[in-house]
């Protein structure tokens, strides 16, 4: 048996410097999330008010009823990943059949598989977008995460006076269904027309509105958004949540890893799950 030749100088020299540009280029991707992450004014008041919206379950509720979905949101969720341009896109899905159960989205390795559980009617939810949702959307759009909203209602008759919340998420559902590529558009929209807690919310033609104020005008849309047609949907996903342990809004997950909202700032759990990456 013969030895291996044992690596020359330049060998060694070139192994080394190989190793240090790999070294190098996985700091800088743990820098270049967490950039995107320095508290703002709005994140530090998050924590007081994250969490804030809870709602109680019911005991010896019974099961889910099984409604028929939007399409693009299988796993009760609408699901964005990098289009390896530096802009976002939405993963097609096909919808959950009537009688059907949601189908988990496959996490991708060496990414933060990030699932927020937002009402577009919930303050608390508002504040959270408004301060984290162009950083995370900057991360998936690097390449560095996924991004899966999942809109659920647990302000109906309890921070407003009528089915609002319902009404407001259905809508959600309606874009995904329609016309996915404006998802996160509208959802900015709802949150930033949202109305005060305590009186009936907005009614379907004033939702409609807020839509068509992103530039979406389409018949299906705006039939799907009048008729409430995804009610049944909304709250069988919202009942399936509260069912899986999510008690309030927003509830976010990343890798499976719930943030613990009450005592971890943001910035400090995507920092921790990005080291459970490169460990």
């Amino acid at each position: 048996m013969t030895n291996a030749p044992r690596p020359t100088k330049n060998q060694r020299r070139e192994e080394a410097r190989e190793a240090a540009r790999l070294a190098r280029e996985k700091q800088l991707k743990r820098q270049k999330t967490l950039k995107w992450l320095i508290p703002t004014i709005a994140s530090v008041a998050i924590l007081a008010i994250v969490g804030g919206v809870v709602w109680a379950v019911i005991a010896f509720q019974p099961p889910p009823k099984k409604e028929a979905g939007p399409a693009n949101m299988i796993s009760d969720g609408i699901v964005f990943e990098a289009d390896g341009e530096g802009d976002i896109q939405y993963v097609p899905t096909k919808a959950i059949a009537k009688g059907g159960d949601p189908v988990a989205t496959e996490p991708r390795d060496g990414l933060l598989n990030i699932i927020t559980y937002v009402d577009f009617s919930c303050p608390a939810c508002k504040n959270f977008e408004a301060a984290y949702s162009e950083s995370i959307r900057q991360m998936v759009a690097e390449g560095d995460a996924t991004l899966e909203v999942r809109p659920i209602a647990i302000l109906d008759y309890r921070g407003y006076t009528t089915d609002y919340a319902t009404r407001v998420n259905n809508a959600g559902a309606c874009v995904a269904n329609y016309a996915p590529e404006s998802f996160l558009d509208v959802m900015d929209a709802l949150f930033a027309g949202q109305p005060s807690e305590g009186g009936p919310g907005l009614g379907n033609s004033a939702i409609l509105d807020i839509v068509k104020s992103t530039g979406l005008d389409d018949a299906d849309v705006n039939e799907c958004v009048l008729n409430v047609s995804f009610s049944p949907w909304v709250k069988s996903a919202t009942q399936r949540s509260s069912q899986n342990g999510v008690s309030g809004t927003p509830t976010v997950l990343v890798n499976g890893t719930k943030w613990d909202a009450q005592n971890v700032a943001f910035e400090d759990f995507i920092a921790s799950e990005t080291a459970k990456l490169e460990s």
